[in-house]
């Protein structure tokens, strides 16, 4: 139970740290203020971040870091863009919600899809990551968005759209935490 603990605090950490780290290189926009770049950068330094939570549970995990570029990169090749790193232009929290789990969603099958190839051969059941990414990232991003609006409506601040991905990213993080925690302790890796 402590090292599970442990793990999942770690993963938090690395998911939410990495987004914060990232946030030396890119600057929290709106859609058409990131790009490409701004995409592989993030990817980059949250894959990072989350492959050194997963070198020691999984083989091969330097593909959880490549994936994590990729992926970043495709969403934003295919316009749906660097959602993890947009706060969106209208300040309606009605909106904010609907598009969050919208946007997350779209962003957890890509990122869900293409992590369950590496953990396809060495965990099983690994196919409920697919699931558990797509609903980890559409509530986390709905919640961080409504967050930060709700911020922002009380302070005038963008900061506070910051703060809202921020959460967006903890509530990923945790959400995605507990998973592997379930299916790397099914497989008695943990």
């Amino acid at each position: 139970m402590k090292t599970s603990c442990v793990f999942w605090l770690q993963w938090i950490l690395a998911t939410l740290g990495g987004f914060f780290l990232s946030l030396l290189l890119i600057e929290v926009g709106e859609k058409p203020d990131l790009g490409i770049v701004e995409a592989l950068s993030g990817g980059a330094i949250v894959g990072l971040t989350q492959t050194l939570v997963l070198y020691r549970r999984i083989d091969k995990a330097w593909l959880w870091l490549l994936t994590s570029i990729i992926i970043w990169g495709l969403l934003e090749t295919v316009k749906i863009g660097a959602v993890g790193w947009i706060a969106p232009r209208t300040l309606q929290i009605d909106l904010r919600l609907i598009y969050g789990a919208i946007h997350g969603a779209k962003v957890g099958i890509c990122l869900g899809i293409a992590q369950w190839l590496i953990l396809a051969k060495q965990i099983s059941l690994s196919w409920l990551w697919i699931l558990a990414s797509v609903v980890s990232w559409a509530v986390g991003l709905s919640l961080g968005w409504a967050y930060g609006g709700v911020l922002r409506l009380a302070t005038n601040l963008f900061l506070a759209d910051v703060v809202g991905l921020g959460v967006a990213w903890a509530i990923a993080g945790g959400l995605t935490g507990f998973t592997l925690i379930w299916l790397l302790g099914k497989d008695a890796m943990i």
